[in-house]
């Protein structure tokens, strides 16, 4: 489902794509995630996951469009902060592949080059390499 076609009636998570095969308990597209419990081991929301990433808010404005990219963005740093287990879960994250650039590749689906949205080396593993060398430098 391309982001055109989503309803516009639909809300809250049912907006996600991946909403009904999703096992997280906390959808920062949700307006009452607040009221939401993460315990440790379960799952974070893919979209939480590929925001962390670099270039994580133009792969979500791709995938799921500008609207939902914002509000997972606007619900990132508050989400983060609620949870130890989802702030580690979401470092390791960043430091991974996206799932979405992935899978656009894998089906042909690749609109822009992935150099434009990893401009570190083309890739999101180069690109996490070469922050962390900045870091530790």
């Amino acid at each position: 489902m391309t982001p055109a076609e989503f309803p516009d009636t639909e809300k809250g998570a049912m907006r996600c794509p991946k909403f009904d095969g999703c096992s997280a308990p906390i959808c920062p597209l949700e307006p009452n995630w607040r009221r939401a419990q993460h315990l440790k081991g379960e799952r974070v929301c893919l979209l939480l996951r590929e925001a962390v990433k670099p270039g994580g808010n133009a792969l979500l404005v791709r995938a799921v469009g500008r609207q939902l990219a914002a509000t997972v963005a606007e619900a990132l740093p508050e989400i983060q902060a609620s949870s130890s287990d989802i702030r580690n879960k979401l470092w390791r994250a960043a430091a991974t592949g996206s799932k979405i650039a992935g899978g656009d590749a894998l089906r042909g689906r690749t609109p822009q080059p992935l150099a434009e949205v990893f401009p570190a080396g083309g890739s999101p593993r180069t690109a996490h390499t070469s922050e962390r060398q900045e870091v530790q430098a």
